[in-house]
């Protein structure tokens, strides 16, 4: 085996045993899932997924680490990141365990990724997401913007985070994107870090992703996992965002490598924007997510699953090939308003299916004349 090979499968077995291993002292530890209305699954499941990934990444970076050739840097880009991500399991255990706030767990994350930022300026390696050098602050405005892409990335996949092997696929499919666009991009680095995180993510749905014989998840990566995953993959994508000088233009990778997160984006923001309209907090729980309404569908947890999952392969898709082929990134961040616009027709679907199933109970329940 190669020695870029014996990280990754270490990674790979290490979640695997740190998953089983912590199922069983969960109930001790009282990391335990219990269903509600909003939750689709059955009994109680052990929520230590995230601790487990985190373990498993910190074990392979050393490994990797301790192979490297003297003198070489090999596994240096995601060590810096290391600490941030350390930073957000702890908050979401705590979470997890005992629970949170919003409005608390997300000052937590504002006062993580920004601790990350002042650091040097590194967000994984190169640092902020570039503007154009003849805007006025514009290193003020990049790390805002760069802020606010990652905090809100962090919190795109909590939220998506509902379903059985959902949050862990659509980052499988990403960190795959990531390693191609990386490749293509000559970031060498870049691409064994995703592939690195993917191998976890990996050993992690082995217990998470329903399959022929095994037809409930065994184990959750609850906010610990899902805010983990999150940092990383919008720390990747900001290291490739700004790996090469930009161009006057600016943001001329950004728009392509947003099309590999479109799903759990594009689900936030309507969720922001349709909670507001209904008078509820933008942060408030409830079943208006993309995969509640496909489960309204009639599609089963399983199926919605594989759905997005292949729907987010399609788009990942799309951003690599607009990548290889250099569109420009003002077309690349218009065509996002395609996939926007389906989940809008979804939403529409399915609120127009409500009305039409309650107003057939409301007719059913009158007396007869």
């Amino acid at each position: 085996m190669s020695i870029g090979g014996i990280p990754l499968a270490s990674a790979f077995l290490f979640c695997v045993t740190l998953v089983a291993t912590l199922c069983s002292i969960a109930p001790r530890l009282g990391l335990l899932d219990a269903p509600t209305a909003r939750k689709v699954h059955h009994g109680h499941v052990p929520v230590c997924g995230g601790l487990a990934m985190f373990g498993a990444l910190l074990a392979a970076l050393a490994i990797r680490q301790g192979l490297q050739p003297p003198g070489g840097s090999l596994g240096h880009s995601m060590l810096p990141l290391a600490g941030t991500l350390g930073m957000l399991v702890a908050i979401g255990f705590v979470d997890d365990r005992w629970g949170m706030g919003a409005v608390t767990k997300l000052s937590l994350q504002v006062i993580a990724v920004s601790l990350l930022l002042g650091a040097g300026g590194d967000t994984y390696g190169n640092g902020l997401l570039h503007l154009p050098a003849a805007m006025p602050g514009r290193d003020w405005i990049a790390t805002a913007i760069t802020l606010l892409f990652i905090v809100g990335l962090i919190n795109a996949y909590n939220m998506i985070d509902g379903l059985d092997g959902l949050a862990g696929g659509l980052a499988a499919v990403t960190l795959i994107g990531l390693a191609v666009a990386g490749r293509l991009a000559g970031h060498a680095s870049l691409v064994d870090d995703s592939l690195l995180l993917l191998a976890v993510v990996l050993g992690f749905l082995v217990f998470n992703m329903r399959r022929p014989g095994l037809r409930r998840a065994l184990a959750f990566m609850g906010d610990a996992g899902s805010m983990m995953l999150g940092c990383a993959i919008a720390a990747l994508i900001v290291e490739l965002a700004s790996h090469s000088p930009m161009t006057e233009g600016g943001f001329e990778r950004f728009p392509s490598l947003l099309w590999l997160v479109a799903i759990p984006v594009i689900d936030t923001a309507s969720l922001m924007i349709r909670r507001p309209l209904a008078g509820r907090s933008p942060m408030a729980a409830d079943r208006e997510h993309m995969h509640h309404l496909l489960l309204d569908t009639g599609l089963s947890p399983a199926q919605t699953t594989m759905v997005l999952a292949v729907i987010a392969a399609l788009l990942a898709t799309i951003g690599v090939a607009g990548l290889m082929l250099r569109v420009p990134p003002a077309v690349m961040a218009a065509g996002l308003a395609l996939p926007a616009l389906a989940h809008c027709a979804l939403v529409w679907y399915c609120a127009h299916r409500r009305r039409e199933t309650a107003q057939a109970l409301v007719l059913s329940s009158e007396p007869a004349e």
